[in-house]
């Protein structure tokens, strides 16, 4: 098993027909493969009648879960410029929309621990040699997250420091890959699995170690004999490829826009740091190494250099290309 403590995962419908007002809303309506239906953003009139026009994939998203926001790419004629779009201290990379040409979409991160509430996006652009903002609103919903009981070695549990000094390295190397992300997108469709096994560990889980409450679960077990081959999600560059603390042998991949993966507890590793993989390449093989109770994969996502839960991030970028 494996829990957000380490340094590999640690951080933190129906469609509407457009129409206009003189001063409220322009909806703006069209409809994932998927079947969910975008929610229209306002566009101010008078002297913000050109803001960017965006739209939310969804009302509202679930604390470790990924909101997706669309945006006319390049920007319909007119004298807006230079958008930029935050969540927090997110700043969104938009990208290419797999499936339509002419709009670009953007991931925003929802921290697992976010407060349920109102969520804030904000808007920013340049017209007329000035500067103007907005903010957009959505919601953040609770998540419902059971607790679970492991027990491992106590070194997992209570680092020597020696230990601690290790994780600290660990965890400031990982925040500088993050940081260097690649900025365009290199997947061309969606993301599937690593391995085909049951879930046996859930995302967002409390996890008691030794029966002390150390984390809430980072990502996704998933249930796998040791040896078995773990295949990359989807494509992108190996930005890490060695043994962790408590990831044990881990691979992380950069696939461009904010977006990466990894993979822990392997008893092999395949790739090396800089290669270049495609979808459905095998990276390494099911192990325990590292904080693990037993051979199991753990799948991680963070976007944005923020966890997100796996599942419901492979469920949005299925219906993003259409699949």
């Amino acid at each position: 098993m494996h829990d957000s403590r380490q340094p590999m995962n640690a951080q933190p419908h129906s469609a509407t027909a457009s129409r206009r007002t003189p001063v409220r809303f322009k909806l703006v309506a069209w409809v994932l493969a998927a079947g969910l239906a975008a929610v229209g953003i306002p566009s101010l009139a008078g002297a913000e009648s050109s803001a960017p026009r965006i739209t939310l994939f969804a009302s509202s998203v679930e604390a470790g879960g990924t909101l997706a926001v669309a945006l006319d790419c390049p920007p319909a004629k007119g004298p807006a410029r230079e958008i930029h779009l935050a969540f927090a201290d997110q700043r969104i990379a938009f990208f290419p929309h797999p499936a339509k040409d002419g709009t670009c979409v953007g991931l925003v991160a929802i921290p697992l621990n976010a407060a349920p509430g109102n969520g804030t996006l904000s808007l920013e652009w340049a017209e007329a040699g000035r500067r103007h903002t907005r903010t957009v609103a959505f919601r953040i919903v609770a998540g419902a997250y059971g607790e679970e009981r492991l027990s491992v070695d106590p070194r997992h549990v209570r680092p020597s420091p020696a230990d601690l000094e290790r994780i600290r390295r660990e965890q400031e190397k990982l925040r500088r890959v993050y940081a260097a992300g690649i900025p365009e997108r290199l997947w061309s469709s969606g993301f599937e699995l690593p391995v085909p096994g049951e879930v046996n560990g859930a995302f967002g889980t409390r996890r008691v170690f030794n029966g002390e409450l150390r984390s809430q679960h980072s990502g996704v077990d998933f249930r796998a004999a040791a040896g078995d081959p773990v295949r990359v999600s989807s494509s992108g560059v190996v930005r890490l490829a060695e043994e962790l603390f408590y990831s044990g042998n881990a691979v992380l991949v950069d696939h461009g826009a904010g977006v990466f993966t990894s993979y822990s507890h392997l008893s092999r590793i395949h790739v090396e740091v800089g290669q270049r993989v495609e979808t459905g390449e095998v990276i390494g093989l099911i192990g325990a190494t590292g904080r693990a109770t037993g051979p199991h994969l753990h799948w991680g996502v963070k976007v944005n250099a923020v966890t997100v839960n796996p599942l419901s991030f492979q469920k949005l970028m299925a219906a993003l290309s259409g699949g």
